[in-house]
């Protein structure tokens, strides 16, 4: 099949035994199948209709936040971001939001990066198995862009988040001293 795995035999088992065939380091770690079992490798799991001997998924908790984002403090024009580091078993998708208030009073969570021309979230997956990463740069930094930043992620058996804040100091409340040029004439 294009795209498959190549199985090669479990060390000390003969060639057409019938048992399953897979090479541990051509596939990192136990994957869940959709049938809702466990299977060692995507070897296995790709054999299943040959072998029954499977168990039921052993599925982690709700997704943990490994990394949690930290609290950054910056200037106006300045480029800022926040990371987020994620584990769960199947993985999970990471979303950044802010809390902002509505008009009303009441929080409100706006999904990021949104109509914001100064941001940009990135999420790729990793550094470890069942493990996520998500960024979100925001630059150049404005003072409406200070607030709680949520680092959310939620996979099949639940969700959540973390947060972290963003302080912006407005350059423009602060007028630089001026100094005369110095005189030509001496």
């Amino acid at each position: 099949q294009p795209g498959a795995y190549p199985c090669a035999p479990v060390p000390g088992q003969a060639a057409g035994s019938g048992a399953p065939r897979w090479s541990p380091g051509q596939s990192r770690g136990a994957v869940c199948g959709s049938d809702g079992r466990s299977y060692p490798s995507v070897c296995a799991l790709r054999l299943r209709a040959r072998v029954k001997l499977v168990t039921p998924c052993l599925l982690l908790p709700a997704p943990v936040v490994v990394i949690p984002p930290r609290s950054v403090h910056n200037v106006t024009g300045a480029q800022v971001y926040l990371s987020c580091e994620v584990r769960a078993v199947p993985t999970p998708v990471i979303t950044w939001r802010k809390v902002t208030q509505s008009p009303e009073g009441t929080q409100v969570l706006e999904d990021l990066p949104g109509d914001h021309v100064n941001v940009a979230v990135q999420v790729r997956g990793g550094p470890s198995d069942h493990e996520a990463t998500a960024w979100i740069l925001i630059n150049p930094l404005r003072k409406e862009d200070e607030g709680v930043y949520l680092c959310h992620s939620a996979n099949a058996v639940g969700e959540a988040q973390s947060h972290g804040t963003v302080t912006v100091l407005d350059l423009s409340k602060y007028k630089a001293p001026h100094f005369p040029a110095p005189d030509d004439r001496m």
